[in-house]
Parts: C-alpha cells; sequence; structure tokens
C-alpha cells in the first residue's frame, strides 16, 4: 500500500458531554478511507500529530487499524455507536525490532486517537462521558453508499 501524506484531507469536530454539560468542539483529522484507517500512525512522527485523528468503522462486526514504526505514546477513546465512551487506554510507541501490531475494535462506531494529556486535560471517563461527532466527509460518504 502506498504511503499517504499528512495530513489527511479531511476534518471533523467532536465534543464531549458528561450528562450535564457540552464541551467546547474540537478539530481533528479524520481518516475515513480504508487505506487512511490503515495506516493512521505510520510513518508519522510526534511534530505531524499535534491533532486528534477520528478512525471511522464501516461496521461494528468487526474493526481493524494497523500501526508500526510510531515513536510516541497514543490515547485511544473507543466511541460506541449510541455516543458513549466505552473505552480508553493509551498505547505505548513500537520501539526498533517490535513486531507488527495490529490492534481490533469490535463494537465501537469510531476511534479518537490523541496525543498524551488529551483524557486528562478533557477529564474524560469511560461510561460517563459521551462524544457528538460532526463530520462532513462521513456522512457524505454513507449517503453515496
Amino acid at each position: 500500500m502506498q504511503q499517504l501524506s499528512f495530513p489527511f484531507i479531511n476534518k471533523c469536530y467532536f465534543s464531549f458531554c458528561d450528562g450535564r454539560r457540552q464541551y467546547a468542539p474540537v478539530e481533528a483529522e479524520e481518516a475515513v478511507t480504508t487505506a487512511e484507517i490503515y495506516q493512521s500512525l505510520n510513518y508519522r512522527n510526534q511534530f505531524q500529530f499535534r491533532k486528534p485523528l477520528v478512525l471511522h468503522f464501516p461496521g461494528t462486526a468487526q474493526q481493524t487499524a494497523v500501526w508500526f514504526g510510531y515513536s510516541f505514546d497514543v490515547e485511544v477513546i473507543l466511541v460506541d455507536a449510541t455516543g458513549t465512551i466505552g473505552k480508553t487506554f493509551t498505547m505505548p510507541k513500537r520501539k526498533e525490532g517490535d513486531a507488527l501490531f495490529v490492534q481490533f475494535f469490535i463494537d465501537y462506531a469510531y476511534a479518537i486517537l490523541a496525543p498524551v494529556g488529551f483524557c486528562k486535560k478533557w477529564n474524560i471517563r469511560e461510561q460517563q462521558h459521551s462524544a457528538k461527532l460532526t463530520s462532513f466527509a462521513f456522512l457524505q460518504k454513507q449517503k453515496i453508499s
């Protein structure tokens, strides 16, 4: 697969809600195509990863994103079809000689990949926060399909 250039072409916005209040929207880079989802963090350096990256999945049966060779830690926020944040975790950077790393996302509508410290900054808590996504590229792709 050919290496894609950064940042990806599509942008989107998302905001968090804790049930009482909704936070300001956050601009993010967006991976919509299979190639963008596959590459997501491949070939990037930390300076090319300043904004969150949203990975859209075609369905909730089984989604796969593959990363290798990135040299920085990444926070992952998994959002289900209802918008509830189901899980958050940190993926450690890959080191030279590490095996290919494949992450499976099952039962989630999309993932938000963010620089380390993002969840703490926004005080994100699993099952207590929801995310609302505004994605013009993804909505357009859904209309075409």
